[in-house]
């Protein structure tokens, strides 16, 4: 095979890859950040001393290694020029257009004035976008190259004191940020390889073929080739480029963030992903499962992993969908779960048989879960294919009244892959209707979910007890000389301030971890952190922990959960939460110098009031556990209740489980605690992480035993006297609690009200 350049030939169509959008970004992120963080503060002044300390006799060496990056970027346009990829060209220059143009306008906001050679690194800017914009068009070695002299050549660029590392770290946020721009605006090539290239890849392997052209079946990234063999059987030659697969891994980790399972481990190669469906393949062939006859898998001298299938397969007709869910019930009785059964990869293969083909996600030893999923989709993919009465038909013969009815908690679009969803929207199939159809024919009653109520007794109590609250965040507020606070703020380090307002961001992560510590089954973790997002947006109406169980609740029935299940799940999360919190604060107060004081001086009539609303909660509690009514329906609710919390609590057994729970937990106490220092830090103050912990549990606790609606006015009532306590004044303190409840608590529901819409849009709620 002849050494070449670029990846793919220069008539390629151009794509636009979803990696561009995760490198844009958070590129942007980091250019924010790093504006508002200029002038360089002490930390970096000191790194500038210890790079500037370095021994003299190696300048040499890091002006050649700073040198090398313009040279290797002219190096790639004489290369594009040369071989007429003017697109490459074109956009190589456009790049470096566009990157002195942000650079100049990066200067004017974070110096005041136009350009200045050291912030942010003008040439190392440069130098990086070339080979940003360039680099996907290479092929693999040459990509690997690039990379490795970008390393090395902006450690060069910091240690010949050519920027700060500031500037640095600016400009190669500059560099992705107009790269991917561009890329997303222009396209890049598909980075299939030619079918020239194939034909050679297949000789490598010993595989004659003839007749080579685009099979037009690319899956996830992977190119798909047909041809003829050596007997004239038809083949089908699936391609795992290096381009190709960077899409096929960014799919699957998409597929890991926002669904049950992604297929076979996000650690493996494009070999690995060759492999793993050849082996999958063979069981199902074995098995008596009618597939593709896998000829041979392997890797070519340019990286390109090849997967070369033989034989002749053809869509599955309307009239043998029954064959089908034969077919599946013989790929589970192998322990094989496919993950992806769609029209596409539903077929007629050897011998006439009815199989499935596509097995690239398959997973073997599924669980329960994976299984039911599976029998979910066929039943879906058999309606658009055979319409829904022999659908119906079909599946009530081969599962029986007790299997379709068992199947029904599968039947949600959460549990379908992307493809998929695509086919039902076209066929402008209502999955939900579907669903309550399939429970009449199984006659069943089709699974209710919780409904969210807005208005009710409860929710008029909490608006009163709201009144209270913000009377009483009043009440002190105007002994609070404001202006102080104004200048508390104006004067803060506004660099702090963005570190604080995306560390306030992360505990959400957290905390969706730990949720899926609560359930006793896999769940994709990218819905559940949005179910947290919108938690944030529903605690504007509800309390803390009644939105996120509310909403939890009918979140987990569409993930096929039952009522008891899914409300277990919120209690364990609530008191797993509690118990995080109270633990953490007796053992510093314990153990640590960190000491809680919640002196406060309140009027007397507010005093009165709190005396009176416990006086109240005390008296509810005594009406539920003597009044005889209500005690035998809450008694009565446990013991219908208790299985499915036993068996809750019994999944928390797992070592994986409970350490979700509990460190997801702490580690969103800890999150917030340092959101909490940053924001002090800001102003000029430095309070220690026990300290910071010790405020941010107990006024979690606090604000978790007063039903007010997300502790508007407790919370910021609790962290004011406790930074007082740790050494600011009342006005810094105020500003900093002000400060934390807006990252934490007011700005989150912006997003969380888009988090919302995207679960109900996606049936997940």
């Amino acid at each position: 095979m002849t050494r070449r350049v670029f990846a793919a030939p220069a008539d390629q169509p151009r794509v636009r890859r979803g990696t561009d959008v995760v490198l844009l970004a958070p590129a942007v992120c980091v250019l924010v950040i790093a504006i508002a963080s200029y002038p360089p503060r002490r930390l970096e002044v000191a790194l500038e001393r210890l790079l500037s300390a370095l021994p003299g006799w190696l300048e040499p060496v890091w002006q050649i290694l700073a040198s090398a990056l313009w040279g290797w970027a002219a190096v790639l346009i004489v290369a594009a020029v040369g071989a007429r990829r003017w697109v490459v060209v074109a956009q190589a220059l456009t790049a470096l257009v566009g990157a002195a143009l942000l650079a100049a306008l990066t200067t004017r906001i974070a110096v005041g004035d136009w350009p200045d050679s050291r912030f942010p690194t003008l040439w190392v800017g440069e130098a990086t976008t070339v080979l940003v914009t360039v680099s996907p068009h290479l092929v693999h070695p040459l990509q690997v190259f690039g990379r490795r002299l970008l390393v090395v050549g902006v450690l060069g660029a910091v240690v010949t004191a050519n920027g700060t590392p500031g500037g640095t770290v600016a400009a190669l946020a500059i560099a992705v940020a107009v790269a991917s721009a561009l890329r997303l605006a222009w396209g890049t090539s598909a980075g299939r390889p030619g079918l020239d290239d194939v034909a050679a890849g297949l000789a490598e392997l010993g595989v004659v073929a003839s007749s080579l052209a685009d099979a037009d079946q690319h899956v996830a990234g992977v190119f798909g080739v047909s041809g003829r063999g050596a007997d004239g059987r038809p083949l089908l030659i699936k391609v795992y480029g290096r381009d190709a697969y960077d899409r096929q891994l960014l799919a699957r980790v998409w597929r890991r963030i926002w669904y049950r399972r992604p297929g076979p481990s996000l650690a493996l190669g494009q070999l690995g992903a060759a492999e793993h469906e050849a082996f999958v393949t063979l069981l199902a062939a074995r098995g008596g499962v009618a597939a593709r006859e896998v000829e041979t898998a392997g890797e070519t001298s340019v990286h390109d992993a090849l997967l070369v299938l033989r034989g002749a397969v053809s869509p599955l007709p309307g009239e043998r969908v029954g064959e089908a869910w034969d077919a599946l019930a013989r790929l589970a009785a192998l322990r094989i779960a496919h993950q992806r059964i769609e029209p596409s990869t539903l077929a007629v293969a050897g011998g006439g048989r009815v199989g499935f083909v596509d097995f690239g996600v398959a997973a073997v030893g599924p669980d329960e879960h994976q299984l039911g999923t599976d029998r979910a989709q066929l039943f879906v993919s058999s309606v658009v294919v055979a319409g829904e009465e022999v659908a119906l038909s079909s599946a009530l013969g081969a599962l029986g009244a007790d299997g379709l009815a068992e199947m029904l908690p599968y039947l949600q679009t959460a549990a379908f892959p992307p493809s998929l969803r695509r086919v039902l929207k076209a066929a402008s199939i209502d999955v939900d209707e579907l669903r309550k159809r399939a429970a009449s024919t199984a006659e069943v009653e089709p699974p209710e979910l919780v409904k969210l109520r807005r208005v009710s007794l409860w929710s008029v109590g909490q608006g009163l007890l709201l009144v209270f609250a913000a009377s009483t965040i009043l009440t002190i507020a105007a002994h609070v000389d404001w202006d102080e606070v104004g200048s508390e703020l104006a004067h803060a380090s506004w660099g702090w301030l963005a570190a604080a307002l995306v560390v306030a961001q992360l505990p959400r992560l957290a905390q969706a971890a730990a949720t899926l510590g609560t359930v006793p089954v896999s769940l994709p973790f990218g819905p559940v952190y949005a179910l947290h997002l919108a938690s944030g947006y529903m605690n504007i109406a509800l309390p803390s922990s009644f939105a996120r169980m509310a909403v939890s609740v009918r979140f987990f029935q569409r993930q096929g959960l039952s009522v008891t299940v899914s409300v277990a799940s919120g209690v364990i999360d609530m008191i797993a939460t509690a118990a995080v919190q109270g633990v953490v604060l007796v053992a510093l107060l314990v153990f640590s110098e960190a000491t809680l004081s919640l002196d406060l001086d309140l009027p007397t009539g507010d005093t009165r009031t709190v005396l009176w609303i416990l006086v109240a909660l005390l008296a509810v509690v005594v009406a539920l556990g003597f009044v005889g009514p209500i005690r035998r329906l809450i008694v009565g609710r446990v013991r219908a209740w208790w299985p499915d919390v036993r068996a809750a609590l019994i999944g928390l057994r797992a070592s994986n489980k409970l350490a979700l729970l509990v460190l997801g937990n702490l580690a969103a106490e800890v999150l917030l605690a340092i959101a909490l220092g940053l924001i002090a830090r800001a102003l000029g103050y430095h309070v220690t992480l026990a300290e910071l912990l010790v405020i941010q549990t107990s006024v979690a606790l606090f604000s978790g035993l007063i039903p007010v609606p997300g502790g508007i006015g407790v919370a910021e009532l609790g962290l004011t006297v406790g930074l007082v306590a740790a050494g600011l004044t009342p006005e810094a303190a105020l500003a900093a609690a002000m400060a934390f409840r807006i990252a934490t608590f007011y700005l989150p529901p912006l997003w969380g009200f888009f988090a919302l819409s995207w679960l109900q849009r996606g049936r997940y709620l």
